[in-house]
């Protein structure tokens, strides 16, 4: 798919368009086993795509998105498969600016007992 954007300048319309939940969908029906050729699994590829665009979702001040997306992501990891700390990093951001203190406080504890 080809997406049109008008020259602002900023990327940040196209960089959005291309981490659509979409598209991060079709990327995570590929095997996990398929290897890059530098080894990376497709599953390590997804798993960082997704970081950058809760990321991206942050700095656009789209935390109810960036969250969305996020536990969505954490929804897909097999049974017993702990959260990256970047994942967790930024849940408690998003907790945080939400006002959840108390859910950030959570996922510190078990981020530490990781």
């Amino acid at each position: 798919a080809v997406v049109s954007t008008q020259s602002t300048g900023d990327n940040t319309m196209e960089a959005t368009a291309c981490l659509h939940p979409d598209l991060i969908d079709k990327i995570k029906e590929t095997s996990a086993s398929d290897k890059d050729s530098d080894g990376a699994s497709i599953r390590e590829i997804t798993g960082t795509i997704v970081l950058n665009s809760v990321a991206l979702h942050c700095i656009k001040r789209d935390l109810n998105k960036a969250k969305r997306v996020l536990v969505q992501h954490l929804s897909t990891l097999k049974e017993g498969e702990a959260p990256s700390l970047q994942a967790n990093m930024l849940l408690v951001y998003i907790e945080l600016r939400q006002g959840n203190t108390k859910n950030a406080l959570r996922i510190l504890k078990q981020q530490q007992e990781n």
